[in-house]
């Protein structure tokens, strides 16, 4: 799961941790979403007043943007982390499904999606950079799924970039369903379902 950054960079811009600003931002976002985030939940979490953290990031909504990039790079090399050399590729797939479900689960949800639902709507910027993110993850289910048909695991006749599509539907349903009324026991056999019927 992606870590939540803690501790307060104090001094001047040149002095500060970037990556450890940034994270703090993310979180902030991450907690609240970013219409509900203010100035000042941003300077106590990063612990910069307004000309400092401004002045490298941008404005609130650059800095939202590097802070969701952050998010997502973090978040993709913590997900590719939990596939293994030793596993068969249809075993990754499940342990990659099982990694993003709980992630999915976890109270703050996956900070992507809720960018989704509150922002992509009506902002183009955060609608193309969360497009970027998807094609780079549709782009990785997809070889995941290939390599899983060329050892027999998965039907060979079947559309390795459809069947990844229809999972990465499953993941962003998913993700809404487990903050509703549905355990993530309940979401973890649906998918394992879905993937059973390509075998």
């Amino acid at each position: 799961m992606v870590k939540t950054f803690t501790g307060r960079p104090v001094g001047r811009p040149r002095e500060f941790d970037e990556t450890r600003v940034l994270g703090a931002a993310m979180d902030a976002f991450w907690r609240k979403g970013y219409e509900a985030t203010s100035l000042v939940d941003l300077t106590n979490a990063t612990g910069l007043n307004k000309a400092s953290l401004y002045r490298v990031f941008g404005d609130k909504h650059q800095l939202f943007m590097a802070a969701l990039k952050n998010y997502a790079d973090i978040e993709f090399r913590e997900t590719t982390a939990v596939v293994s050399e030793k596993a068969s590729p249809l075993t990754n797939i499940r342990t990659v499904v099982k990694k993003i479900t709980d992630d999915a689960g976890s109270e703050r949800g996956c900070m992507m999606i809720n960018s989704m639902v509150e922002l992509a709507p009506h902002d183009p910027e955060v609608k193309q950079l969360l497009k970027r993110f998807g094609e780079q993850r549709l782009q990785a289910i997809t070889g995941m799924i290939v390599r899983a048909q060329a050892v027999g695991e998965i039907r060979p006749e079947l559309d390795a970039n459809k069947l990844a599509v229809s999972l990465m539907i499953a993941f962003a349903g998913s993700a809404a369903m487990v903050k509703g009324f549905m355990p993530n026991e309940a979401i973890l056999q649906n998918l394992a379902d879905l993937i059973d019927s390509w075998t």
